[in-house]
């Protein structure tokens, strides 16, 4: 029988949920583009920098809340004798036969798609803005950081889903009482499912 709450059950016997970074590169996208919006300006801010500003500041504050929130409140599975306990916000939520656990694969159509996409604005982007900061070394390099800004995200929201994709096993996950979403994702460490299974 496993313990109730989280903090009772050994480290050992603990797969706890992981993430990419997805949401915190994007929240800080928009709190340094926030930032860069203001900052080429000489003269007091226009009404309409300080509206952007305050917007893209927003989005960025509340996506990088977001991580830290799921981060803080992770799912971690027990292995239970022949079942798996689901621990949800350090309570033990249900417990499940292992053949409940469902693993997935994203299909290979959805990955390039997708990879093939950020990789290219990743390029295109960053080579550009390095580009214009060569050829205006002694000008403003806002402008320059404006154009690399979106590439250097690109490159790390890519770098971040091809290690969910590939170091990553992909479980769906009963979740007790639900009727919209009754399965919730669940990555682990490849490296660990043969512990679990």
């Amino acid at each position: 029988m496993v313990p109730d709450p989280i903090e009772n059950v050994p480290e050992h016997q603990k797969f706890v949920k992981i993430f990419g970074w997805q949401w915190g590169i994007w929240g800080s996208f928009f709190i340094f583009l926030a930032f860069l919006i203001m900052a080429p300006w000489k003269g007091p801010p226009l009404t309409m920098q300080w509206e952007i500003t305050g917007i893209t500041g927003t989005i960025g504050l509340c996506l990088a809340g977001y991580e830290i929130w799921r981060r803080r409140n992770r799912t971690v599975l027990v292995k239970d004798g022949e079942q798996i306990a689901v621990y949800r916000k350090g309570r033990l939520d249900l417990i499940v036969a292992p053949s409940e656990i469902i693993i997935v694969k994203a299909g290979l159509q959805i990955i390039l798609q997708v990879g093939v996409g950020l990789g290219a604005f990743a390029v295109i982007f960053t080579v550009i803005g390095v580009m214009e900061f060569f050829r205006n070394m002694q000008g403003n390099i806002v402008d320059s950081l404006l154009i690399m800004l979106p590439g250097l995200t690109c490159g790390a929201s890519l770098v971040s889903a091809a290690w969910t994709r590939f170091a990553c096993a992909h479980l769906r996950v009963p979740i007790k009482n639900r009727r919209l979403m009754v399965k919730e994702t669940v990555l682990l460490p490849i490296s660990r499912m043969q512990e679990l299974f």
